[in-house]
């Protein structure tokens, strides 16, 4: 009797539920109930079988989603403990809103009729994903099908500019325990990273390949490959999603870096051979191009650097760089609640030189501070000019502070030191001394003498300096090089909020010079397009004086360009004051 009341109600249950004229209520209701948050339905029944199908069509989940299509295919086992209630769902047409909170964090997920799926067939599923602090975030996921438990599930999902393509196993739509592999391809890496609510500086496009795996909010991208820009980029790369920030980890490593995939970082300008440049390469080259401003106009985004957290070590064992004599790099970054460090930035010249630098960016205010000092040390000069001007080694040291969130407003504000001191051994071109002095009669000697595969150089017996800044005005004092020719001097300022220069070179001569001007050299224009000019003034009045003189006596002509050589020698422990202009 039992057996059979219990058969004939679950016949009528089955007949009751097979209709969507009486059945929809009845679901709508149940699944209100389960989730906790009213649940509104179009149509919804129940196929009849041994693992009885679930039809649900315009379903509206009240703060968390719609779908047009849901067909969930269950197995009455499932009521057992360990045994996955819902064997296969079909979705089309659907969006979803995920929280992500810490580990610790309440709900936020997938419903709990979801958590568990085996087998799927999604197709356009729009995943709006919401982090504290962060703008809405859409994933479209195009495609999810297969079994979750078996390794036959791919997963092909659009955001951010960017494309992913996952194909593993996991536990449950959850994705937890996946194990698998992952391309992704897109046009600026910072653009998936926010899709997901993490903090990545802006790349070129990037095609990027290898294993991933998942546990415990933790997604693993490692080992992978690919290419950034023209930059070849490899290692292992983890994004922890169980904090209250994000945290992104990475050790990265370019076996081949072309330097300028790095400009679009600060919003410099590059140039692209194997992919086409993204807007935000592209954006940057215009703005170079119709400005007269060397200093980028890049703004930092506050509030991507204060959402999430960041390590990463980047290290380039080749550098492609163009003009810069650079041949490797790294760099090792951490951002920590809106306080970004580099320790350190260190590059490499190809000559064994190598800049070391470690610099503090405050951003937790929108008064941004900067603090950043270093030290370049063993820079070879022939690596200016193609070994034509100097040689030799040079060390300069610096430390600035700064205060701007945008990169223009944190020069225009720098407070600090630049220094400078040759090393023992350097020689300067002789041409280049004679010139700062305008020495006609010794310039027009060695050009007609020097051999252009062989230039002619003198000792330096100390050069050196030191370029002071205040409210962004960069000020010369000892800027001096002393050889047994000549003191040569440089002095005036740099304005690193106008970009303007305002440099006056002179040269004061050791010995008897035939020719010499008297005049100066000024540098002018701006750190893009600097000016070099003549202050021949004083020429002008020696000129007219020639010629009286000329008239009188030919030979004495000669005496208003000739200089007696009364400079004296530089000490390098008392270097000389500012040049005259």
């Amino acid at each position: 009797m039992i057996a059979a009341a219990l058969v004939a109600t679950a016949a009528g249950s089955l007949w009751f539920l097979s209709s969507a004229d009486r059945a929809t209520g009845f679901i709508e209701a149940r699944l209100t109930g389960a989730a906790g948050r009213t649940v509104e339905l179009g149509e919804g029944w129940l196929s009849p079988g041994w693992q009885p199908v679930l039809h649900l069509r315009g379903l509206a989940v009240e703060n968390a989603g719609t779908a047009q299509t849901v067909d969930m295919r269950l197995d009455p086992a499932g009521l057992l403990p360990g045994r996955p209630l819902i064997v296969h769902a079909g979705i089309d047409e659907a969006s979803f809103t995920y929280r992500m909170r810490g580990r610790d964090d309440a709900g936020g997920g997938l419903p709990g009729y979801l958590s568990n799926v085996r087998d799927v067939d999604i197709t356009q599923l729009r995943l709006r994903i919401r982090r504290p602090g962060r703008e809405p975030a859409l994933l479209i996921i195009t495609e999810a099908r297969g079994d979750l438990a078996s390794g036959d599930f791919r997963l092909t999902a659009a955001g951010g500019r960017s494309v992913l393509h996952l194909n593993g196993s996991a536990e449950g739509l959850s994705l937890d325990g996946f194990s698998g592999e992952m391309e992704m391809h897109g046009r600026n890496f910072a653009e998936l990273a926010a899709v997901f609510g993490l903090s990545a500086p802006d790349t070129p496009p990037f095609s990027l390949y290898g294993d991933v795996s998942h546990a415990d909010g933790i997604w693993t991208f490692s080992p992978f490959n690919g290419l950034v820009g023209d930059s070849d980029l490899a290692g292992t790369m983890s994004a922890d999603f169980g904090r209250p920030r994000p945290r992104l980890t990475a050790d990265l490593t370019s076996d081949n870096l072309d330097f300028d995939d790095l400009g679009v970082v600060i919003g410099a300008p590059s140039d692209i051979d194997r992919t086409t440049a993204n807007d935000e390469q592209e954006a940057a080259n215009r703005a170079y191009a119709s400005s007269g401003r060397l200093i980028p106009n890049a703004r930092l985004d506050t509030t991507r650097v204060r959402t999430a957290d960041a390590r990463v070590r980047f290290t380039a064992r080749n550098v492609q760089a163009g003009a810069v004599p650079l041949s490797a790099m790294e760099i090792v970054f951490e951002l920590d609640n809106g306080v970004m460090t580099f320790e350190p930035l260190a590059f490499e010249t190809e000559d064994r030189g190598r800049l070391t630098a470690h610099a503090t960016i405050d951003a937790r205010t929108d008064t941004v501070r900067t603090e950043a000092e270093g030290e370049l040390d063993g820079f070879e000069l022939a690596s200016i000019g193609n070994g034509q001007l100097a040689r030799g080694r040079m060390h300069v040291a610096f430390a600035l502070a700064m205060t701007g969130a945008d990169l223009r407003s944190a020069f225009a504000s720098a407070d600090g030191e630049i220094t400078a001191q040759a090393a023992p051994g350097t020689r300067i071109r002789h041409l280049a001394v004679e010139g700062a002095g305008l020495d006609v009669g010794e310039i027009l000697l060695l050009r007609l003498s020097e051999d252009e595969a062989d230039p002619g150089f003198i000792p330096v017996n100390c050069a050196g300096g030191v370029f002071r800044a205040r409210n962004g005005r960069l000020q010369a004092e000892n800027v001096f090089v002393d050889t047994d020719d000549s003191v040569v001097a440089l002095d005036g300022q740099v304005s690193l909020e106008t970009e303007r220069l305002a440099l006056a070179v002179a040269a004061e001569a050791k010995d008897v010079s035939w020719g010499n001007l008297l005049g100066g050299v000024a540098v002018n224009g701006t750190l893009r397009n600097p000016e070099i000019d003549v202050d021949a003034a004083p020429s002008v009045l020696q000129g007219v004086l020639a010629g009286l003189l000329g008239s009188a006596a030919g030979p004495l002509a000669v005496l208003p360009f000739t200089e007696l050589g009364l400079g004296e020698a530089v000490s390098c422990e008392d270097p000389p004051g500012p040049a005259a202009g």
